[in-house]
């Protein structure tokens, strides 16, 4: 057929297909003697995700398979997605969850799930779970499970021509004195994990992460800075934080907002609906603006600090003067923070509510999932 064919736009090189060819068949010469979950990973490569479904469901009503079906659930999760059922796969993703015994099964199962909900157009909640997956097997060093997340997670990172790279920029240095004493209030324990490892995991999918305040270990591996002077207030941290930013979007969050993942989708939407837009923020039921739960324009941000001048002891609307600013109603409360003890134990209850101790729909208690802080 010549050295390259023409069809519809694609060129199709030879030697490529030559390949494909060959490893077509070297998969169904493998088939017949494939393990149960192998086979249906092969049954998937060959296109035929609906036989791997049918065979999946009787081998599931045998004892030997239903002791522990984890694998075969996972294929079976796999061959859902290949036809788009995405419901069907999550349930599976479910039941697989339940016998996700240990970290590396735990992690598995975690990758799984990212990729499916990359594949739904969840971004944010992919690099989520992408990244409580190399939280577990960081455990156990450099292994090829973890450079396949780490791989996964880069992907979902550089982002797409609708939502492109972006940078988070996390206001952290608050001491929380209405907390009533004890640790500074970013490090105040819910549901098992410290606040900033709530919104560190929301901002999973930024290339950086970057924290304006004191350096810990915290999930991830986020950037560490401070204003100068330290405490010289919000604006002074956000013109310190953005020194590091790289990418033309950046978020601008408090450490305090543990529901705030369900709004990052949406706020960079806004950003780049095709308005001429400086900045998309937050709005509460009652019109409070929440000023630190926004997304940004990197130039209208560096802008903002200009014409504010000295950034010492200057109040966060103040950036807001003179910009364009869509603002996005949080009907939701993923902007609600935790100001006090009270707004603590609410934070709580509405975790538990929402976990019930199964695989959680936002990424919240995993704690109840036997995964802990890395702080």
């Amino acid at each position: 057929m010549g050295e390259q064919t023409e069809q519809t736009g694609w060129t199709i090189d030879p030697a490529g297909l030559r390949a494909v060819l060959t490893d077509r068949r070297r998969v169904e010469a493998a088939l017949p003697h494939a393990e149960p979950a192998q086979r249906l990973l092969l049954l998937g490569l060959l296109g035929q995700a609906q036989q791997g479904l049918t065979e999946g469901r009787r081998l599931l009503a045998e004892p030997a398979i239903s002791a522990d079906p984890w694998r075969l659930l996972l294929r079976m999760a796999d061959l859902h997605c290949l036809q788009s059922d995405f419901a069907a796969a999550e349930q599976c993703h479910q039941q697989a969850w339940r016998h996700a015994l240990g970290r590396e099964r735990q992690a598995e199962t975690l990758h799984s799930i990212g990729t499916r909900q990359f594949e739904q157009g969840d971004r944010d909640a992919a690099a989520a779970s992408l990244q409580l997956a190399l939280t577990l097997l960081s455990l156990f060093g450099d292994t090829p499970s973890r450079a396949r997340t780490v791989a996964a997670l880069a992907r979902v990172r550089d982002g797409s021509p609708t939502d492109p790279a972006f940078d988070a920029v996390i206001l952290a240095g608050g001491r929380g004195s209405r907390m009533g004493g004890g640790p500074a209030k970013p490090l105040r324990k819910l549901a098992g994990w410290p606040m900033l490892d709530h919104v560190l995991l929301a901002c999973s999918a930024a290339r950086r992460q970057i924290v304006v305040g004191p350096a810990r270990i915290g999930i991830g591996a986020p950037l560490f800075c401070r204003e100068q002077p330290a405490g010289s207030g919000p604006v002074a941290a956000i013109s310190a934080g953005l020194a590091q930013v790289r990418q033309p979007v950046v978020l601008v969050l408090a450490a305090d907002l543990p529901f705030i993942a369900g709004a990052l989708g949406p706020l960079r939407a806004l950003l780049a609906g095709g308005q001429a837009l400086d900045a998309a923020a937050l709005v509460d039921p009652s019109g409070r603006i929440n000023h630190l739960a926004a997304a940004w324009r990197t130039a209208a941000l560096y802008a903002a600090l200009d014409r504010l001048g000295d950034p010492a002891g200057r109040p966060v609307r103040a950036l807001y003067d003179s910009v364009e600013v869509a603002y996005l109603p949080d009907f939701d409360a993923y902007g609600a923070d935790c100001d006090t003890p009270a707004d603590l134990r609410q934070a709580e209850s509405r975790i538990r509510q929402r976990s019930r101790g199964r695989l959680p729909a936002a990424q919240l208690a995993w704690p109840r999932l036997e995964l802990h802080s890395p702080s």
